[in-house]
């Protein structure tokens, strides 16, 4: 048994599932239009390679604190169906169908949080899901993070070895599949990294270890 661990956003989907729930909370009108104005400045920081994550999470307890778990859970699986599983690259069904074929566990590693992508994972069919977490009690938001951290970059790999070593899998009979600095580390923990769509930083990376780079745009190419 192996793993294959995938990132969400712009590896297997043509956007930002992070960004699209935002938009329909403000479109529901259950998050204000400031907040939206301020988080694009957020994912440009973050596609950047610039600080972010200290303003995000200020903008995630404004947007999150005392809601409901209930009411969200719903409108985060009609967010999934109806705005995120359409973002997806035309290959990304078949390189799931692909992992799954060689008998490996189905992983979605993200930096995205757990209300916006278990009902993608659900949905694509994956076992389990590593991801930022939001704090819940008394079945509400409180508005903060899970250890007060996001799962990206060095976190990510932390939460891929933590995965591997609670199922008794060598991290080295593993895939791993991203596009970004996010993922870089993560991709640097596994035996079989793999970059999907890669910006120019990990291309770079790519070439000089020699990993395999694809696209899911249409096929998989080698």
């Amino acid at each position: 048994m192996s793993i294959a661990f995938f990132d969400l956003d712009h590896t297997l989907l043509d956007g930002d599932s992070d960004s699209s729930f935002l938009d329909y909370l403000v479109d529901k009108e259950i998050v204000s239009a400031d907040i939206q104005v301020e988080k694009e400045a957020v994912h440009r920081a973050y596609m950047k390679g610039a600080p972010w994550q200290a303003v995000y999470r200020k903008l995630l307890y404004r947007m999150y604190r005392g809601l409901p778990v209930s009411r969200l859970e719903d409108l985060a699986r009609k967010h999934a169906h109806e705005f995120v599983l359409p973002m997806l690259f035309a290959g990304a069904r078949g390189l799931i169908e692909e992992q799954a074929a060689k008998g490996r566990q189905l992983v979605l590693l993200t930096t995205t949080n757990q209300m916006v992508v278990t009902p993608v994972a659900q949905a694509l069919g994956l076992n389990h899901v590593l991801s930022t977490r939001l704090e819940i009690k008394d079945a509400h938001f409180t508005g903060n993070l899970e250890g007060d951290t996001f799962c990206t970059g060095p976190a990510k790999a932390v939460a891929l070895l933590a995965y591997c070593k609670s199922q008794g899998i060598d991290p080295q009979e593993c895939a791993m599949f991203g596009d970004g600095r996010s993922d870089l580390e993560a991709l640097d923990a596994v035996g079989e990294p793999v970059a999907v769509h890669a910006i120019p930083e990990l291309a770079q990376r790519a070439q000089e270890r020699g990993w395999r780079s694809i696209t899911l745009s249409r096929t998989l190419n080698a």
